[in-house]
C-alpha cells in the first residue's frame, strides 16, 4: 500500500468514532435479528399454504361444497395445490429480494461507518453474496421448475423441482448460522476504542 493510500485509511478511520461504530453495529444487529425471524417465517410459511389447501377441501363452505362436488375432489385439490405453488413463488420472490436489501445494508454500514474487523465483514459480505445468488438464481429456478412440474411438460421435472428446493433449504440453513454468527460478535462487547482492519 503506498503511502498516500495508508494516509487516506487513516484519515478514514479517525472519522468513525468509537460510540459512531457501537451504534452501527446495534442496527445491524437489529437487521441480522429481522433477517433470521424472515428466514424462520418462510421456511415456516410455504408448508403452512399447501396445508391450507387441504383444509378447505376437508371443511369446505355449505357455498363451495357444491362446486367441488360438481368438479371433483381432485380437479379442485390440483388448482389448490397449483394455487399454493404460486403463492409460494410470490413469496420466495419478495423474501429473495428482502434478503438482498439486508445483506447489501449490513455489509454497507459495517464497511463505511463502523470499526468491525476483516472476518465481521467477510461474514456479511459472504451472506450478501449467498442472498444474490439465490435472488438471481435459485428462487428464478424454482418458479420455472414448480409450473414446469405442476404442468407435467418434462418427466424429470419433479427431481429437479426437490433438488432445488433442498437447496434453497439448505442456502438459509447456511445464512441462519452465518448471521448467528456474525450477530454474536456484533454483540460481543468490546473495550477497544479503535480497530486496526486486519484485525478480527
Amino acid at each position: 500500500m503506498s503511502q498516500e493510500s495508508l494516509e487516506q485509511a487513516q484519515i478514514r478511520y479517525s472519522q468513525i468514532t468509537p460510540a459512531g461504530s457501537w451504534l452501527v453495529r446495534r442496527i445491524c444487529a437489529v437487521i441480522l435479528s429481522a433477517w433470521l425471524g424472515g428466514i424462520l417465517f418462510v421456511s415456516l410459511s410455504a408448508p403452512a399454504v399447501f396445508s391450507a389447501g387441504e383444509v378447505v377441501l376437508r371443511h369446505p363452505l355449505p357455498a363451495h361444497a357444491g362446486i367441488i362436488k360438481a368438479a371433483g375432489k381432485d380437479a379442485v385439490s390440483d388448482l389448490l395445490r397449483y394455487h399454493a405453488g404460486e403463492a409460494n413463488n410470490q413469496v420466495f420472490a419478495l423474501w429473495g429480494t428482502m434478503q438482498v436489501l439486508y445483506g447489501a445494508a449490513s455489509l454497507l454500514l459495517l464497511l463505511f461507518f463502523s470499526d468491525v474487523g476483516r472476518w465481521r465483514l467477510i461474514l456479511a459480505a459472504s451472506m450478501l453474496a449467498l442472498a444474490l445468488f439465490q435472488k438471481l438464481y435459485l428462487i428464478p429456478a424454482i418458479a420455472d421448475a414448480s409450473r414446469r412440474y405442476r404442468a407435467g411438460e418434462v418427466a424429470d421435472m419433479g427431481q429437479r423441482f426437490r433438488l432445488l428446493h433442498g437447496s434453497f433449504a439448505t442456502f438459509e440453513v447456511v445464512l441462519a448460522l452465518l448471521g448467528l454468527a456474525l450477530l454474536v460478535l456484533l454483540l460481543r462487547s468490546s473495550g477497544r476504542g479503535s480497530r486496526r482492519r486486519a484485525s478480527a
